[in-house]
């Protein structure tokens, strides 16, 4: 199946992001929002075919691309897998584990694809790091370190509904929940706290979680909206029985390890920005090339666990997680993923 054309369901921020990753991809891109708003300035701001309802994208196009809030992320994909469509879907998968399940069953049933946009996979420093722990450059990991963290978005935001976005750990915090599975292996325990500020807002803007892998690893997770008049931040470190790595977004070089011969060796890492290169890598999946760096089950997966963080943290009791039959999925990187290091 050759895919020309791609359907964006929810034309806010990331949406105009996968518009303009799709663009660049040379598919022709369709959309529709709920919002009527939205849809007459994606109409007039971005240049794609703008549809009226769901109903009439999914009869136009190829594949559909769900970007709207993470509460309705299952009835719009599962109305597209319905209708014989391939799916693609910003994370999380999906607000809860029986949605999730839902949309996995429904898409196997199909004979369709689903795949989740964790994006962190496919940033380049992050994939050079993922590609040199599989190759066993810092040996087995033991101590995990990962950062996210910025200001406060819009307080009225629905990502400030626990209820619809799962708060900071489900909306910001589960882009480092999947990367340490990537690198560690599945999560067989899970503690986190949160933490609420004085203030017109009451929600939780700060969160801390531990994981136990199964491989007996741990890896510790800090999620932010609380980083004020400061610039959006990441960073990890990585430290194995035979070296570490380790990155921030605000440092220099972009990837310090050691030993030193851990180090990139130089070159682009990446020829494309990171939401163009998993959105080619669906595209291709689903045109019948090799197996994207993530999957369905990933994000049911990264879903579980921060959802375990969540109760965790209402309840301040670590949270155990069935152990999977094998602890370490993918641990050899696919030829999408390889890179230099």
């Amino acid at each position: 199946m050759k895919v020309s054309r791609v359907g964006v369901v929810g034309l806010g921020g990331i949406g105009r992001v996968h518009i303009a990753g799709l663009r660049r991809l040379g598919v022709q891109v369709h959309g529709y929002d709920d919002i009527p708003d939205a849809r007459s300035k994606a109409n007039e701001e971005l240049g794609v075919v703008v549809h009226p309802d769901l109903a009439s994208l999914i009869d136009a196009v190829d594949v559909v691309d769900v970007c709207t809030p993470t509460d309705t992320h299952a009835a719009a994909a599962l109305a597209a897998i319905r209708a014989g469509r391939s799916v693609i879907c910003e994370k999380p998968l999906a607000r809860t584990l029986g949605e999730a399940d839902a949309l996995i069953a429904a898409a196997d049933e199909a004979g369709v694809a689903l795949h989740v946009a964790h994006v962190v996979r496919f940033f380049p420093e992050y994939a050079a790091a993922r590609a040199a722990v599989a190759a066993g450059r810092i040996g087995q990991p033991g101590v995990l370190r990962l950062t996210r963290e910025g200001g406060m978005p819009n307080p009225n935001g629905w990502y400030h509904d626990v209820a619809r976005s799962a708060g900071i750990i489900g909306d910001v915090m589960i882009h480092d929940i999947d990367f340490a599975r990537w690198i560690a292996g599945d999560v067989v325990r899970v503690y986190a706290r949160t933490l609420r500020p004085a203030g017109p807002y009451n929600g939780a803007t700060h969160a801390y979680a531990l994981l136990t892998h199964a491989s007996g690893a741990i890896s510790h997770l800090t999620a932010s909206w609380a980083r004020t008049g400061a610039s959006f931040r990441t960073s990890f470190e990585f430290s194995g029985s035979q070296g570490m790595l380790d990155y921030a977004t605000d440092q220099r070089p972009l990837l310090r390890t050691a030993p030193p011969d851990l180090a990139h060796a130089g070159g682009p890492m990446l020829d494309e920005d990171p939401w163009a290169a998993e959105l080619r890598e669906f595209l291709a999946a689903i045109e019948g090339g090799p197996t994207p760096r993530v999957t369905a089950h990933d994000g049911r997966a990264a879903l579980a666990i921060a959802l375990a963080a969540l109760e965790s943290a209402e309840t301040g009791r670590a949270v155990d997680l069935p152990p999977a039959a094998n602890p370490f999925p993918g641990s050899a990187p696919s030829p999408a993923e390889v890179v230099s290091v």
